[in-house]
């Protein structure tokens, strides 16, 4: 037993001189010039999602809601059309309007014969120039009335035209707030909601330490913003920063 340790105890010491006269493996090192860079500077926050404008869809008629030409939920663009509200009673003021211009208009004409014929009159003495005046100033004020006629006659198409209602925003529809069949006026309230998703607007705050340097850097050039959930593995949203706001939360 005392000849198996022997030979143990000589192995292990050839082996430790071998691993002592075995050289280190040599690092290589690589030698650069150093040099002053901008490095890209970012801060994180928790930020909210609002659509970039919302627009509340009235009518600017009274009239009864006929139908609705989109489904609640839909994506529509900026000239859709939305709604249509019965036109017969706006048709109706319309060519009233267009028959009272026609009448004043003939009215006028007549008027103007008159004044014309009645100033000669007077240049030759044959009436008073008290009666040329008279007839001067009621084709004056019939001129007027016709001028109040042709701007009710416009109005009357305008509300004609206002019967169909279009989307003014290209984005999402809400729920629909007013059913057809049901009476709408100007001061009645919102038929439905639209919210513009293409672009979002995206508002977060920043830390007062940070808020220098980020009005610095707006100062000189355009910000890059990447906006993601924090449960989503698609890849981030990438836009621009708008503005700074104007507020400052004081509670932070």
């Amino acid at each position: 037993m005392k000849y198996v340790y022997l030979l143990a105890a000589a192995a292990l010491a050839a082996c430790s001189r071998s691993n002592a006269a075995r050289p280190p493996a040599s690092t290589p090192v690589r030698v650069a010039t150093a040099s002053r860079i901008n490095a890209p500077i970012s801060l994180a926050a928790s930020g909210v999602v609002e659509p970039m404008q919302t627009v509340a869809v009235t009518t600017l008629v009274t009239g009864v809601l006929l139908d609705v030409a989109f489904h609640e939920g839909d994506f529509v663009q900026s000239g859709q059309v939305l709604f249509h509200i019965d036109p017969r009673p706006l048709e109706a003021a319309a060519d009233q309007a267009r028959a009272t211009l026609a009448r004043d208009e003939a009215q006028l004409t007549a008027q103007q014969n008159d004044d014309a014929r009645y100033q000669t009159l007077a240049g030759k003495g044959y009436v008073t120039q008290s009666d040329a005046d008279q007839h001067h100033a009621t084709a004056l004020a019939t001129a007027a009335t016709v001028n109040a006629d042709r701007a009710m006659l416009r109005g009357a198409l305008l509300n004609l035209e206002n019967a169909t209602i279009r989307s003014p925003i290209s984005g999402r529809t809400g729920s629909l707030i007013v059913r057809p069949g049901n009476i709408v006026s100007p001061g009645a309230g919102p038929l439905v909601v639209i919210n513009q998703l293409k672009p979002v607007l995206v508002r977060f705050p920043v830390p007062d330490q940070q808020f220098g340097a980020v009005q610095r850097a707006v100062a000189s050039h355009p910000l890059l913003v990447r906006a993601a959930s924090k449960d989503s593995t698609e890849a981030p949203e990438a836009g621009q920063l708008s503005f700074l706001d104007n507020a400052v939360d004081s509670l932070t």
